[in-house]
């Protein structure tokens, strides 16, 4: 027996339809200058998720989303770094910007993203749970589209190489998504369950 049970159908449901809502107020805000919309709606997702994690394991999934979030800007301020992404919005003086000294990092309402995608893996992505290989392909396709998205709505630029930034975000999802889904505290924690199970 398990301690942790697959989560229902409604929980998958919910987790799902918050992270596009976080999503679209991301992307929309930083189309609108509202670079703070975004990180707001993110924050009260993550707040909303981590009530719905049994509280035992409350630590463990806020460690979690916090250590996605600084992947997630290293990764992000990397593809910034060699031009493959272009945030223009971010730049000094504009709503929502960081400090000079934070300069490097990715505006935050790209880390709100970031935040909003660690919440996934316990519920809505838990059936890619040990699909590895599966978690890569939908990273590698899933990342470059969701950028598009985020050009489509003027919140994002292409860099100088359009071609350049699909494969450098492709690389990024590919190698992330399942790193992120290695990582996530309740997967692991019912996959060992699950194994112990099959021993007894």
């Amino acid at each position: 027996m398990t301690l942790f049970e697959p989560p229902s159908t409604a929980l998958k449901l919910i987790n799902f339809v918050l992270f596009q809502v976080v999503w679209f107020a991301a992307v929309e805000g930083a189309a609108e200058c509202l670079l703070l919309l975004g990180p707001a709606v993110a924050i009260a997702f993550a707040c909303i998720h981590l009530r719905l994690v049994d509280r035992h394991e409350r630590a463990r999934e806020f460690g979690f989303l916090t250590g996605v979030t600084l992947l997630g800007a290293l990764l992000d301020a990397g593809l910034a770094a060699i031009g493959a992404t272009v945030y223009p919005t971010s730049g000094p003086g504009s709503p929502g910007s960081w400090p000079a000294v934070l300069s490097w990092l990715p505006p935050a309402w790209i880390l709100s993203l970031w935040l909003a995608f660690a919440c996934l893996p316990r519920f809505s992505l838990a059936w890619l749970r040990g699909r590895y290989a599966l978690a890569a392909v939908l990273g590698a396709l899933g990342g470059p589209l969701s950028y598009l998205g985020g050009v489509r709505l003027g919140a994002v630029a292409l860099g100088e190489s359009p071609a350049l930034t699909l494969v450098a975000l492709g690389v990024e999802y590919a190698l992330a998504m399942p790193l992120i889904l290695h990582r996530a505290p309740g997967l692991r924690a019912r996959s060992g369950d699950a194994g112990a199970s099959a021993a007894d």
